[in-house]
C-alpha cells in the first residue's frame, strides 16, 4: 500500500541555470527490522515503517545518508576538516547524514569517506575511536563539461560497502571497486544506457547516465541509479550492464539500498528548481520476482 504526507509548503518551479548547480538528495537504507529511512533534500530525513507508514524522522535536509548497524559511531568519532558537516542521529538505528559528499559504513562498522586533495580524490577509513587513516588515493576521475573538455574533479558520486570488506564507488559513467587492500579495478567504464530517456533537470548531453547511488550483492553483482537515464542498472560481476529498472515521465533515480532480494529505489521529481522543496521523492520497490510497487510519495501543495 503507497502512503502519503502532504505538507504545508507553497512552492514555484522555475527553469533556470541556478538550478543545475545542485541535485536531489541520494540517500536511502534499511535497519535490523526492515524500517525504510531516506533522504527529502527539501525537508529532512523520513522513514517508512513495516506496516508502510510513512512519518518525518529527525535529520536536516542533507543529501547523502548512511547506517550504523553496530551503533559503534558518535557525533565525536566524525572527522572535523572532512569539507563538510556530518551529523549523527540516534542509537538504534545510529543514522549518519552527509551535507555534501557521499559516506558509506562497512559491515564491520568503519566509516569510510571521500576528501579532495586537488583535483584528485582519497577515500579516508575512520574506524571508532580512532583517527582517520587513508585507505585509498583514486586515479583521476574524469568528467566532461558542457563545452566538450574532460578535465579531472575532486568528487565522486557514489559509495556503498560491501559484504567482503570492499567499496564501491561511481563516476558520472564509471563504477569501481576498491579492494580490502586498496587496489582498485573497474567494475564498468564508460556507462551507456540504452534508450537512455532524460528528465527535465538531465538534457545536457555531457552528463552521460550521470551514475549515483549504488548498492552490492554479496555476490559482487551491483545495481546503481543512472539518474540522467532515469534507470536503474545492473551489473554483473564480469562488467555486463543492463536495465534492471526504468522510471516514468520527469521520475529519476538518485539511490538505491538491497533488503533480501528485494531492491529498494529512491527516486526524484526531476525538474529544474531555485527551491529544494520543488524536488519531490518517492520509494519504489523492485522484488525479487520483478514486481514493482510504489512504497511511498512525500506530496507539496
Amino acid at each position: 500500500m503507497k502512503r502519503f504526507v502532504r505538507l504545508g509548503v507553497w512552492f514555484v518551479l522555475v527553469f533556470s541555470s541556478m538550478a543545475a548547480r545542485a541535485h536531489p538528495g541520494s540517500g536511502i537504507v534499511v535497519d535490523r527490522s526492515g524500517r525504510i529511512y531516506f533522504v527529502d533534500t527539501g525537508v529532512g530525513v523520513w522513514t517508512i515503517d513495516t506496516q508502510g507508514r510513512l512519518a518525518r524522522h529527525e535529520g536536516e535536509a542533507f543529501h547523502w545518508l548512511a547506517i550504523d548497524r553496530r551503533g559503534g559511531l558518535s557525533a565525536r568519532d566524525m572527522p572535523r576538516d572532512a569539507g563538510g558537516e556530518l551529523p549523527v542521529i540516534g542509537r538504534d538505528p545510529t543514522l549518519i547524514l552527509s551535507s555534501d559528499f557521499p559516506i558509506a559504513v562497512g559491515p564491520d562498522g568503519v566509516f569510510y569517506y571521500p576528501r579532495a586533495v586537488g583535483d584528485r580524490v582519497r577515500i579516508m577509513r575512520l574506524r571508532p575511536g580512532e583517527k582517520p587513516e587513508v585507505f585509498a588515493m583514486l586515479p583521476p576521475v574524469l568528467e566532461v563539461d558542457s563545452s566538450g573538455r574532460e578535465k579531472a574533479v575532486p568528487w565522486i558520486h557514489g559509495l556503498a560497502a560491501a559484504a567482503d570488506g570492499s567499496l564501491y564507488y561511481s563516476e558520472l559513467a564509471a563504477v569501481r571497486r576498491i579492494a580490502p587492500d586498496g587496489k582498485i579495478a573497474v567494475v564498468a567504464d564508460k556507462v551507456k544506457v540504452p534508450s537512455c530517456d532524460r528528465p527535465p533537470a538531465a538534457k545536457d548531453e555531457h552528463l552521460g547516465p550521470a551514475l549515483r547511488g549504488l548498492d552490492v550483492r554479496p555476490d559482487g553483482t551491483v545495481f546503481v541509479a543512472a539518474s540522467a537515464c532515469g534507470t536503474v542498472l545492473r551489473i554483473a560481476p564480469d562488467g555486463t550492464t543492463s536495465v534492471a529498472l526504468r522510471t516514468e515521465g520527469v521520475w529519476s533515480p538518485t539511490a538505491v539500498v538491497l533488503a533480501g532480494e528485494d531492491l529498494l529505489v529512491l527516486e526524484y521529481w526531476s525538474v529544474k528548481a531555485t527551491t529544494r522543496q520543488a524536488w519531490i521523492p518517492r520509494v519504489r520497490k523492485l522484488s525479487g520476482d520483478g514486481k514493482v510497487t510504489l512504497l511511498a510519495t512525500v506530496e507539496r501543495r
